[in-house]
């Protein structure tokens, strides 16, 4: 089994002392929903489909009977990479009632991210779409091969006949319906979530079910949210956002879940009107593309209360003119590590969406630290450290990563620049992290690099990340050829694809320089490329 990290002792007493952390688990408290609505609506998506509470408990009983009988067990990890389909809130729900850990991947992962994170997580089960818009994932399970799914249980959802030794998901849901779910612990590891950082490969982040369940509860008290609310979604329920402000809240405290699996502003308007959405969270892109749509159509949203954004530093332009839509702008902040744990509160001044990223929520800390782990004044910026009951535990199989990021009294070194206002807000500033954030996607730029680096043509690499006006930030190689090779933007794209990486990470701008800037120890000095590429663009622009 694999070994994830230990809790520390001393922060669980002092959560448990407090209330903070308590006995309930995810699925216990989806399974008292049931109880008191089974005819309610839990989850509904872009198709039509929609489940009830009951349905849900049912179809997710079969999938539970399904796994156990296949050997997963308490402690397993299962990889899920769906999209946002009911289907995939089944399987959520199953996996976390058998007592494993859920793996909730995005569907852009391409065969290299996927190869990575069964390898790291030691999956048990793999749970993937037949097709999904242009990927044909019988071909993505053909690429991985043996080495990567010998011993592992592979579900196919939506259709088609899988391979030998692949099982379809209609036949998991004829499996015998386990009698009841094994006793859970509320310490245990609930999902491990892959999130990208400075190093070359994603890293996975673990949580149990209090560190979720806290950080949820926060979130849904300070919203003032309950079972008569209708959460939307866009944002993908493999991710952070989605899993746990999508799937978990919601279900958890018995609301009703919309899932949109293609976003597009109009199509995500019309079904928020639909569905009488309450809520939805999302990066900048869904703000600015929903609210183009709701001008375009002259469609409004009377039942939503509130559009929580976060991801990038909402632009002031945009909110105003969503503000103006009659939307309820909060800017949130937070990471998979540490998931949301500032936002502005409804009770806040309307500007406080563009002018801060929130304060922090009831029993989390913040600090904002400079050289020494010296605490900076007010208004003067260092790097955003947080603690609370929300963190994560540590990375999954790595130990001394985790150490670097979370230090021994609990506080998790975001790589963030930010600094404190006078009302208590925090204001984030830049990144110390190599991170490029594409519409709320983040790309680890050491992972883009080092491909680029095995190319024949290549002899060095840097990606930046430059402006873009809907999708916050895109990328931009600028790389030094070997000797005559004149490598295109083309070439190199269809080279990373070779290589599984996914489409999303692709960079979407080639510069070729006869050098690449360094400072005297031979380090690529970014800060210059990216000031050059800024300079050129204003020349261009002008």
């Amino acid at each position: 089994m694999m070994r994830f990290p230990e809790i520390n002792a001393a922060r669980s007493a002092l959560y448990r002392q407090r209330g903070h952390w308590r006995d309930d688990t995810i699925p216990g408290l989806i399974a008292a929903a049931i109880a008191r609505t089974p005819e309610k609506i839990a989850v509904r998506d872009a198709s039509g489909a929609a489940l009830s509470y009951a349905g849900l408990a049912e179809q997710s009983a079969h999938i539970v009977g399904f796994l156990a009988a296949r050997g997963v067990t308490v402690g397993d990890i299962v990889t899920v990479c769906l999209p946002n389909w009911c289907d995939t809130v089944v399987a959520f729900v199953a996996i976390l009632r058998l007592g494993a850990v859920v793996n909730p991947v995005p569907v852009t992962y391409g065969r290299a991210e996927l190869a990575h994170v069964l390898e790291q997580c030691d999956s048990r089960a793999l749970i993937v779409p037949h097709r999904f818009r242009n990927t044909d994932f019988a071909t993505v399970l053909d690429g991985l091969g043996p080495r990567h799914l010998s011993g592992r249980t592979v579900i196919v959802m939506g259709g088609g006949t899988p391979a030998q030794g692949r099982f379809g998901w209609e036949e998991a849901l004829t499996a015998a319906p386990v009698s009841a779910d094994p006793p859970l612990s509320a310490d245990a590891p609930a999902a491990v979530l892959f999130t990208s950082g400075t190093e070359s490969r994603a890293k996975g982040a673990v949580h149990t079910h209090n560190t979720i369940l806290f950080g949820e509860r926060a979130l849904g008290a300070a919203l003032r949210l309950g079972p008569a609310d209708v959460a939307f979604m866009a944002s993908p329920i493999s991710h952070t956002t989605g899993f746990m402000h999508g799937f978990v809240m919601t279900l958890t405290s018995g609301g009703t879940l919309s899932l949109l699996d293609i976003f597009e502003g109009g199509a995500a308007a019309r079904q928020m009107a639909a569905h009488r959405v309450t809520w939805t969270m999302g990066a900048t892109p869904f703000l600015g593309d929903i609210s183009g749509a709701l001008e375009a159509d002259g469609l409004r949203l009377p039942d939503l209360r509130y559009f929580l954004c976060g991801g990038a530093p909402i632009p002031e332009a945009l909110a105003r003119r969503a503000t103006d839509l009659g939307l309820r702008v909060l800017s949130i902040y937070g990471s998979t590590e540490s998931p949301p744990h500032t936002m502005v509160l409804p009770e806040d001044p309307v500007e406080n969406a563009w002018t801060t990223d929130g304060r922090p929520l009831p029993g989390i800390e913040v600090r904002i630290v400079g050289e020494g782990g010296v605490d900076m004044p007010v208004g003067e910026p260092g790097e955003e450290w947080s603690r609370g009951p929300n963190t994560f535990l540590g990375y999954l199989g790595e130990p001394e990563l985790s150490a670097r990021y979370i230090d021994a009294d609990g506080w998790y070194r975001s790589g963030d620049l930010a600094r404190m206002l006078p009302d208590g807000s925090l204001r984030i500033t830049g990144r110390m992290k190599e991170i490029i954030v594409r519409g709320g996607q983040n790309i680890s730029v050491r992972e883009v690099e080092d491909y680029l680096m095995a190319h024949p043509d290549v002899l060095r690499a840097a990606v930046v990340g430059v402006a873009h006006p809907r999708l916050g930030e895109t990328s931009c190689a600028v790389v030094v050829a070997r000797g005559e090779a004149r490598p295109t933007l083309e070439s190199l794209s269809a080279f990373l694809l070779e290589q599984g990486v996914a489409r999303f990470k692709l960079p979407e701008r080639l510069e070729i320089w006869p050098e690449l800037p360094m400072n005297p120890t031979g380090k690529i000095q970014k800060f210059v490329i990216r000031q050059q590429l800024a300079e050129r663009n204003e020349r261009t622009t002008s």
